[in-house]
């Protein structure tokens, strides 16, 4: 289970951080924060709350967390003497921060360090997962979008000589607190909002199709699922309504807690590679795979999609499956928020599909799918999503 023991929710959230950070005897801060928070109301708010708790603020991490990028913002850590880390942003600042808390604790200092610490996975079942030390700094994430990323404790890191994204796992990494307030999501573009929002259901739904899965997981995707579609459309075209962006953020954390416990499957697996090779949005991704994924395991899922259809407030109509259900609102759900649904429309190269699909059989999240998978099979996805 993750170490997170503080999550702060609602309405001027914000300013219990000081608080929380106090009590973790965190005085001197690294923050992970992307390019486009960097100087924006969105760091003036933190500096605010903050004031010198503030060492330095680190604004260069490209999508989906390029090692050198980690290795950058870690020597400055160092140089700086920092005593914990905050995230501000998406999912690539929140695992760059993760990923910047094991390299201070695992002295990571060049590509060698992040292979010895990387999962190794065997299809269909065989794991290594090595253990970071103990002495992690503490993290403090404020999300601005829907990944989820803040209730997990994995993190992805993309090698960028193979173009694969790596994951890393341990208690350790979770971060020690989270703040959810609505408000510093406001000036998050519309698009990226919509497809974390994506990403989201998509942790939702795999969770439930989840070979791990628990009544408990199920409980917690069930209301993820109810959330989201209630209010996701919504808060994409009104994102000053905070109301609604609250519900969504609840919606996220619901799904992400889930994951922890039950795994996630195909669709992820397979965003995982398209993401670090074609740089795409992991929203994205998930609006190009999820429903391909859902359609391919139908024979395996009747029973769980009549939970993910109903949650979507979908009825079961005669001549139409749970599966055939559960698919179309996911569908439906991607074209009302904008989110690309194709590979070519989000920019990826064809010739570039049958090594994906290689590298997606080394993703160890496909051995939660709840049907066995093959490299050709995987191929015939990519291909179908194209």
């Amino acid at each position: 289970m993750p170490t997170t023991n503080a999550i702060v929710y609602g309405k001027d959230a914000l300013g219990a951080l000081p608080d929380v950070m106090a009590r973790k005897g965190a005085s001197r801060a690294l923050v992970m924060m992307s390019g486009s928070l960097a100087g924006s109301s969105a760091e003036q708010e933190l500096r605010v709350h903050l004031g010198n708790t503030v060492a330095e603020v680190f604004s260069a991490t490209p999508q989906h967390v390029p090692r050198e990028a980690v290795l950058a913002a870690a020597d400055i850590a160092r140089s700086r003497n920092v005593d914990c880390v905050i995230s501000v942003g998406g999912g690539t600042q929140i695992d760059a921060a993760k990923a910047v808390a094991m390299c201070l604790a695992a002295d990571v200092t060049d590509d060698a360090g992040f292979d010895r610490h990387r999962i190794r996975f065997t299809y269909p079942n065989t794991f290594v997962v090595p253990q970071v030390p103990d002495a992690v700094v503490p993290h403090f994430a404020i999300p601005t979008t829907l990944s989820g990323a803040e209730n997990t404790d994995l993190v992805g890191i993309t090698d960028m000589r193979t173009r694969e994204k790596h994951t890393y796992r341990s208690p350790l990494l979770a971060p020690t607190a989270v703040v959810l307030d609505p408000a510093m999501t406001t000036t998050t573009p519309d698009w990226l909002w919509g497809a974390s929002g994506i990403r989201a259901v998509d942790h939702a739904v795999e969770s439930i199709l989840s070979a791990g899965s628990t009544p408990v997981s199920d409980a917690l995707c069930t209301e993820a699922l109810e959330l989201l579609n209630t209010n996701l459309a919504h808060s994409v075209r009104n994102p000053r309504d905070t109301d609604a962006r609250l519900q969504c953020l609840l919606g996220a954390w619901l799904a992400s807690f889930a994951i922890t416990n039950s795994g996630v499957g195909l669709s992820h697996a397979i965003g995982h590679q398209l993401a670090a090779e074609f740089d795409i949005t992991h929203g994205v991704t998930s609006a190009i795979m999820l429903p391909h994924v859902i359609a391919f395991n139908a024979r395996s899922i009747q029973e769980k999609a009549q939970r993910i259809a109903s949650a979507f407030g979908r009825t079961i109509h005669p001549g139409i499956t749970a599966a055939d259900a559960a698919h179309d609102a996911v569908r439906e759900l991607v074209t009302s928020v904008g989110v690309p649904a194709t590979i070519s429309c989000a920019g990826g190269r064809r010739d570039a599909l049958p090594a994906i699909a290689a590298h997606v059989m080394l993703d160890h999240t496909i051995s939660a799918n709840p049907r066995p998978i093959t490299e050709s099979d995987i191929l015939r996805l990519l291909e179908a999503a194209w």
